[in-house]
């Protein structure tokens, strides 16, 4: 405090003293070189620190400034709220979500609609959206929504950002404050070198200033417009939000079987008598298949056969022709025999 008194009191004697040379009549060329002196000594003494010494005063009294706007104005509150819900007819259900956000101000930041079908055939649809709604009517919107859909998951978030925000506006003003001086001294600068300093730091400050204000405005929407993620799926039936007793989920799970059980035998059907085209042509190919597979195997039995009977055959030829070449040989032998006794 002591140092800054020191600089007040400089920069208020360098003043006083260009003030009272253009009071005594001197030249214009002294009198411009006291204002320069007067400006210089101005910046020498810290008249450019001035606003930064009042940002930080501000923040030496955030605490209880912020305490007192906090309890003055509404508490900002960001409401984010995630919805799982049903439904039995998804076009119907996502066209009366949209007119109601259109109809209280709101609108749709994103929207996606999924058309699957699952393994038995199967309609699976859903759809995901994401809507903005004034935070004065989130309340009615969730009640709307409850109101013509099945609510199997529901949260809801809040963010608090009453000190957060206090404390950006504070910066903002401070900010807007020390603009508001350096245009003063840019306007009382003479030489290049002032201008050039001067404008250097206005466009930091302007730089700051701008993100700042970007930041509070991003901060506006998100406290006037409640965020609602919506996940829509198209059902048959809804889930059951009660707890059932034993008997019942049997019952149920016998019921939901035989009909799955229906619904395959229909799906089968249907795949049969779509598919007979395909399945004719099928059958024909198969059926050519066979018959080239008989024929190649009926034609290798017939050689086969035939080639064993005419193995058969010259083995009966070779039977009946044994005895007659043997017979000589025979008769022969007796003698061979006599000659050696003789």
């Amino acid at each position: 405090m002591k140092k800054r008194s020191v600089r007040v009191l400089g920069a208020a004697m360098a003043l006083f003293m260009g003030v009272a040379l253009t009071a005594c009549g001197s030249s214009g060329d002294s009198a411009g070189s006291a204002k320069y002196a007067a400006t210089e000594t101005a910046a020498d003494y810290g008249v450019y620190e001035e606003p930064a010494a009042a940002m930080e005063m501000a923040d030496a009294s955030g605490a209880t400034d912020s305490q007192t706007q906090v309890n003055d104005t509404s508490r900002k509150l960001i409401k984010t709220v995630n919805l799982d819900t049903e439904t039995e007819d998804l076009d119907q259900t996502v066209s009366l979500i949209e007119q109601k956000v259109t109809g209280l101000g709101g609108y749709i930041e994103s929207s996606n609609i999924n058309n699957g079908t699952t393994y038995s055939g199967r309609s699976s649809r859903s759809a995901s959206i994401t809507a903005r709604v004034p935070a004065v009517s989130l309340d009615s919107f969730v009640d709307s929504v409850e109101g013509n859909t099945n609510i199997t998951r529901k949260s809801v978030n809040v963010d608090d950002i009453t000190l957060t925000y206090v404390d950006i506006e504070s910066k903002r003003n401070s900010l807007r404050t020390e603009e508001k001086r350096l245009l003063e001294i840019l306007e009382s600068a003479e030489t290049v070198e002032d201008i050039i300093t001067v404008e250097d730091k206005l466009a930091d400050v302007r730089y700051e200033l701008e993100s700042i204000e970007s930041q509070i405005r991003s901060y506006d929407n998100l406290v006037d417009y409640s965020t609602v993620y919506l996940n829509i799926e198209e059902v048959v039936k809804f889930t059951p939000v009660e707890k059932e007793s034993a008997f019942s989920r049997m019952g149920k799970g016998f019921m939901e079987n035989l009909s799955d059980v229906g619904e395959a035998i229909v799906d089968f059907l249907v795949w049969f008598v779509s598919h007979i085209p395909g399945l004719i042509v099928f059958a024909i190919v198969v059926v050519i298949i066979v018959l080239i597979i008989r024929a190649i195997v009926v034609g290798s039995q017939k050689k086969k056969a035939k080639k064993m009977q005419m193995m058969y055959q010259a083995a009966a030829r070779n039977t009946a022709a044994a005895p007659t070449n043997q017979a000589p040989l025979q008769a022969k032998e007796p003698e061979k025999g006599n000659d050696g006794n003789k």
